[in-house]
């Protein structure tokens, strides 16, 4: 399969709610992966990044112009680490003031702009949510996971 032309990482939470900030840690831990790669050998993906502390209807905008698109988030449930499921425009468009889903973003950026993504969610498992900066232990072992799984994903697509 062909390298996607551009491609959009979504950093999704709050890192002052313990590991709900798993998304934003994700953007970091994985940009600083890049850096590494970018002084060896190893191929880099051309991929931007951007935070949010929940997605809104001007982030239909900000997915136009990319061929994929990651929504990289916490998980308050699962058995797995880390995991990538495909997303597809919601049948309906609706959004609440507090959470806009990923689908609802596609589903907008195709009503909008006639533009839709190929997308998935890179779902990445949380186990603490108090208030407070930094991840639990286990989030943190997740994370690395997602990272991983993240970058051979972007491989695949090469």
């Amino acid at each position: 399969m062909a390298t996607p032309k551009k491609a959009l990482i979504f950093g999704i939470g709050n890192p002052g709610r313990g590991d709900d900030g798993l998304g934003p840690a994700l953007i970091e831990r994985f940009q600083a992966r890049l850096r590494e790669r970018a002084k060896g050998e190893d191929p880099v993906p051309a991929v931007e990044c951007a935070f949010r502390y929940q997605l809104n209807i001007e982030d239909a905008y900000a997915i136009k112009d990319h061929d994929l698109v990651i929504f990289a988030d916490a998980a308050t449930t699962g058995d797995s680490a880390a995991g990538l499921t495909e997303v597809f425009p919601s049948d309906t468009i609706a959004f609440t003031t507090h959470r806009m889903s990923p689908a609802c973003v596609l589903a907008l950026c195709h009503e909008i702009f006639g533009q839709t993504p190929k997308a998935y969610i890179l779902s990445i498992r949380g186990h603490q949510w108090d208030v407070g900066e930094g991840l639990s232990a286990r989030a943190e072992e997740n994370l690395e996971q997602a990272v991983t799984m993240l970058l051979q994903f972007l491989a695949t697509r090469a």
